[in-house]
């Protein structure tokens, strides 16, 4: 690049034998210093450029400082990953779809389903597909069986929410269930697209800072994520 700032000075000059730049004169040589200034210039541009983006900064304290995150020592290498994710959230949305794409990014088994029709999230637990006299039977299920049910009858979901003035719990009211959204591994729905159960999902304990870090800071302040999630230590190689 040096060299096309350098064709750039040449064309400047005037034409005539006495500012021929062609050999390895003093003139030369002092256009060709002159020439290193822009170069530098240039590729100090680009790298302040590159400070843009979390993937490619310098500046790595400057990012965790500005969105007042910290890294342990076993999360060091995804911060520059979640970094660039809180960036992109601030250019995204609070969409479901929007917040499943930045959670998968973490994790890509995540999936963030909305609470419609609304159901109560206490009683998705577990799914009673065919227990007998059982309103919600399914016709044609090949597993059908009395008694068949799906589910984790001892796992009970957390929930996030920003506002901490109250207990976190679920209360008995269907209004506020309505503001609330799953995230897990899948959902089962009836035929009438109401969720039956969430199926949990467990992830390396490693990822929970993030996730709920990522959860609170995209949705709307005033819903609730169901959190169908177990977190689980990584086991040594020892």
């Amino acid at each position: 690049m040096r060299a096309s700032f350098l064709d750039a000075i040449k064309h400047l000059l005037p034409s005539g034998p006495a500012w021929n730049i062609t050999n390895k004169t003093d003139l030369r040589r002092l256009f060709e210093a002159i020439a290193v200034l822009p170069e530098e210039l240039r590729t100090e541009i680009e790298n302040v450029y590159m400070d843009y983006f979390a993937d490619s900064t310098r500046e790595l304290k400057k990012w965790e400082d500005v969105f007042t995150v910290i890294f342990t020592k076993a999360e060091l290498e995804q911060r520059r990953k979640v970094l660039s994710l809180l960036w992109s959230m601030n250019q995204g949305g609070q969409s479901k779809d929007f917040l499943q794409s930045v959670l998968q990014g973490i994790f890509p088994e995540i999936i963030v389903e909305e609470n419609i029709p609304c159901a109560n999230p206490r009683q998705a637990n577990i799914a009673y597909f065919c227990v007998c006299d059982n309103s919600v039977m399914i016709c044609g299920n090949s597993k059908a069986c009395c008694d068949y049910r799906e589910g984790d009858e001892t796992f009970i979901p957390t929930i996030l929410r920003n506002d901490t003035a109250s207990p976190y719990s679920i209360p008995n009211d269907a209004d506020y269930w309505a503001f609330c959204f799953y995230v897990c591994k899948r959902v089962v729905r009836n035929s009438r697209n109401e969720i039956l159960y969430i199926e949990k999902l467990q992830i390396p304990i490693l990822y929970k800072n993030y996730i709920e870090y990522l959860i609170l800071r995209i949705k709307p302040v005033h819903t609730v994520a169901v959190m169908a999630v177990e977190w689980i230590e990584e086991q040594s190689n020892d």
